[in-house]
């Protein structure tokens, strides 16, 4: 049975999205949900199919600045959002990895990491409600836009994170935050060798977003976000340097835009396990990637792998395999050196295998997707085992 050619649309209301959306349902035609198309090397590998931009949905929808909450069309991107809330002294409490041009909901569907946000807060702290268009066009409203909404599942976290498998974000009710009196990222070398400087980083209790940063060949630095009143600040630049960070020195807004930046064609990994492994953790990491730049926060126990462009050229497959023998390596080298925990690995950017979904998994998405058009993932008949998750 042969079905109609569909054109990239680029829908510019909640109602065209969701006919947009049921014109390919009754086609049977895939579609590639995209926002500004900053990062679609991210995820995957998904098939080809009818883009449909979802940038023509920006704008507030509502906001009640005394509420600290914004509902805003999801083609929105964080600078028109960082623009809208400033004039009003608030703001979302991260700025993720990539453009400022990316879109909110870009940042809500692929839950992308940001570093050193606010409180150390990440994209599901912040996300209330969404308007969501289902697979077969049906216009769903999940969550709220209050702050303290606890009623019914909570469908919200499902759509956070699923890359737009589920559906297309039309709308997104945030919570935000005041813009501090002062706020400023500093950044120091560390006093003491890895072994010793990391468990009082992770033994802090003071509310300071942190990375230690290991660059190849350089000595790992500290950085840290502090914010509030002069006293504050103050008082928390004073526990940086007890904590070990040597001479702190405020990042310029263009250093910190570039430790935001993520070459398109790098290789991005994100490690988790738990805190008491920190150490054995990052030194294992450190020495079965010695060509890749190392970000490790205390507070979540997480580590940011990115390998630089030169490991990424060549065959995507047998590269791939290099990276498989090398988080194999992390694992053998953190026992070694004493950890006891398992290791959580995701694949930000890179080529992907996914796993066969749950029959949870295939439930849902059977539900919201039942004929699989949003952001169909490609099968990958020769690629490497996939990765643990």
């Amino acid at each position: 049975m042969s079905h109609p050619t569909l054109r990239a649309t680029s829908p510019a209301s909640v109602d065209a999205l969701a006919a947009t959306v049921r014109a390919h349902h009754a086609a049977v035609q895939p579609m590639r949900f995209i926002g500004s198309g900053t990062w679609l090397q991210g995820g995957g590998p998904f098939v080809d199919a009818t883009p449909v931009s979802l940038r023509g949905l920006a704008g507030i929808v509502e906001y009640t600045p005394g509420d600290l909450v914004i509902t805003v069309g999801a083609g929105t991107t964080m600078r028109e959002l960082s623009a809208i809330t400033t004039e009003h002294g608030q703001m979302l409490a991260l700025t993720p990895y990539g453009d400022t041009e990316s879109t909110i909901g870009a940042t809500i569907a692929t839950a992308s990491a940001a570093p050193l946000a606010l409180d150390d807060l990440s994209v599901r702290d912040l996300v209330l409600g969404l308007t969501v268009i289902t697979g077969t066009g049906a216009v769903t409203r999940v969550g709220g836009r209050v702050v303290k909404n606890v009623a019914g599942f909570d469908l919200v976290r499902l759509h956070t994170g699923a890359w737009g498998t589920l559906g297309a974000i039309a709308e997104v009710s945030l919570r935000l935050h005041a813009v501090p009196v002062h706020d400023v990222v500093l950044g120091g070398r560390l006093s003491a060798e890895l072994g010793d400087a990391i468990p009082p980083l992770v033994a802090n209790r003071a509310p300071i977003p942190m990375q230690v940063v290991l660059e190849p060949g350089e000595a790992p630095r500290l950085l840290a976000r502090v914010s509030g009143n002069l006293a504050r600040v103050d008082a928390l630049r004073a526990r940086l340097v007890q904590l070990g960070m040597q001479n702190p020195e405020a990042l310029s807004p263009d250093d910190i835009a570039a430790r935001r930046h993520t070459p398109d064609d790098a290789i991005v990994l994100r490690l988790r396990t738990a805190l008491s492994d920190a150490v054995p953790f990052v030194r294992a990491t450190r020495d079965a990637f010695p060509t890749a730049s190392l970000t490790y926060s205390p507070h979540r126990g997480s580590l940011r792998v990115v390998l630089p462009t030169a490991t990424s050229a060549g065959d995507a497959e047998d590269i791939m395999d290099g990276v498989t023998r090398a988080l194999s390596t992390v694992a053998r080298l953190a026992t070694t050196f004493g950890a006891s925990h398992a290791i959580a690995i995701a694949l930000d950017q890179g080529r992907r295998q996914y796993p066969a979904r749950t029959p949870l998994e295939a439930g849902i998405k059977r539900a919201l997707d039942p004929d699989d058009l949003c952001n169909r993932v490609s099968a990958m008949d020769s690629a490497p085992a996939p990765l643990p998750v």
